[in-house]
């Protein structure tokens, strides 16, 4: 089994459906305003509402998205009134210690009343399986039929065509219409392809000890279960302790995801009916083609990928990392500074790029960890420069390697 330091767990989607007070109605983006809020509101609204806008938090940042005043009005077809509303906290709210109590303590505030979870995304984020197992050999091996999963049998695989192999990236299973989605994929990948524009997700990778390096980051991989479901407090799922493949209907409320303890026993109760894997096994026998045939699912050995008997612990953040506008002169500075660098020996020239990509990195770090990650390396360096004649570049080498055992617990 691998070690790992705490559970990377957490809400990547909240949305519930409620009713609005209907001794306020209407609260529309106007009643906000006077409430003293900033309003960012959208032109159109969607297919069901008629209005669409974000209200921020007091640190001007989104916080919540309003879904309001139905294209319908009210409706026994559609089963929405005219105080029907969707709030749905917006994904960096979701990074917070406590999305359910953030989104909870805004409802009872304004008087909203609550009818059901509508949506939410839980996912767990890692390097390696606990079994040690690398995630884009498993996925390549699934793939292959060296294991078979249990319930969801529709399958979307996303993958590059290379030379003498396919890259998987990304895999989902479940029908379009079930009220449970699960997906793996390479979220890295995904980050780095949309332009980075999720610093808390970076930041929740750090602040757990997934990643030593901010801005180095390694294949980090995801484990997402996506539900829906139109029923109050409950949801329908599919049973894996059943040989008939039954569906069963299980509580469902927004209590049972309230903290990354909790989410993590939901996430292993996911697991157990949605992301179980068997060895794909053939009976001795040999049949009249002269072929074996395949072992029924439910004997074949199961394949652990998880340890849920480990100590777990759970990271916690002081502040979620703000989306900052890529500065493209910036980047083009950097790329540019290290190619010359790699051209020229000169120890002179290559220490001045030094501090140079030095600074433009720290500004990156500043960014992404809001705890201060980058004043306490400027601590460490300061500490080892006045007490050493070290160069610049050895200096800034050993502070990265007493912060990272400082991290680890080595030293203190």
């Amino acid at each position: 089994m691998t070690d790992f330091n705490s559970r990377c767990v957490n809400i990547d989607w909240l949305e519930i459906y409620a009713f609005e007070d209907n001794m306020r109605y209407p609260m529309n983006a106007e009643y906000f305003r006077n409430q003293g809020y900033v309003v960012i509101e959208r032109d159109y609204g969607t297919r069901v509402y008629s209005e669409m806008f974000t209200i921020e938090d007091e640190h001007g940042q989104p916080f919540v998205e309003v879904r309001r005043n139905p294209q319908s009005g009210s409706s026994e077809f559609t089963g929405l009134s005219e105080l029907s509303v969707h709030l749905r906290l917006v994904n960096r709210a979701c990074y917070s210690n406590s999305p359910i109590r953030d989104l909870g303590d805004f409802m009872l505030k304004h008087g909203y009343l609550y009818q059901r979870l509508f949506r939410i995304d839980m996912c767990y984020d890692f390097t390696r399986f606990d079994s040690g197992d690398n995630p884009e050999k498993f996925l390549r091996r699934y793939i292959e039929k060296k294991y078979s999963k249990i319930n969801q049998c529709k399958v979307r695989c996303i993958g590059s065509d290379s030379w003498a192999s396919f890259d998987w990236e990304s895999v989902s299973w479940g029908a379009p219409t079930s009220m449970v989605g699960t997906k793996m994929y390479n979220k890295t990948k995904e980050l780095k392809a949309t332009g980075m524009k999720k610093p808390w997700i970076v930041q929740a990778w750090f602040e757990s000890g997934l990643v030593d390096d901010p801005l180095n980051l390694p294949d980090v991989w995801r484990i997402e279960f996506s539900m829906h479901s139109s029923a109050r407090n409950w949801i329908v799922i599919e049973d894996a302790d059943s040989k008939h493949n039954k569906k069963r209907a299980v509580p469902h409320t927004l209590e049972m995801f309230d903290g990354r303890d909790r989410l993590w026993e939901r996430f292993e109760e996911m697991a157990h009916h949605y992301f179980q894997f068997r060895y794909v096994e053939y009976l001795d026998k040999v049949n009249s083609d002269g072929e074996r045939n395949l072992k029924r699912k439910d004997v074949c050995r199961e394949k652990r990928l998880f340890n849920f008997n480990l100590d777990r612990t759970f990271y916690k953040i002081e502040g979620v990392a703000v989306e900052c506008k890529p500065d493209k002169d910036d980047d083009i500075l950097r790329r540019r500074l290290t190619l010359y660098r790699e051209k020229h020996a000169d120890p002179d020239l290559r220490r001045a790029i030094d501090i140079l990509l030095n600074n433009l990195n720290r500004e990156r770090l500043r960014q992404i960890t809001a705890h201060g990650y980058a004043a306490e390396i400027d601590q460490i360096r300061l500490a080892i420069a006045t007490r050493t004649g070290w160069d610049y570049q050895t200096v800034i080498e050993k502070a990265e390697e007493i912060h990272k055992l400082m991290k680890q617990g080595e030293i203190w």
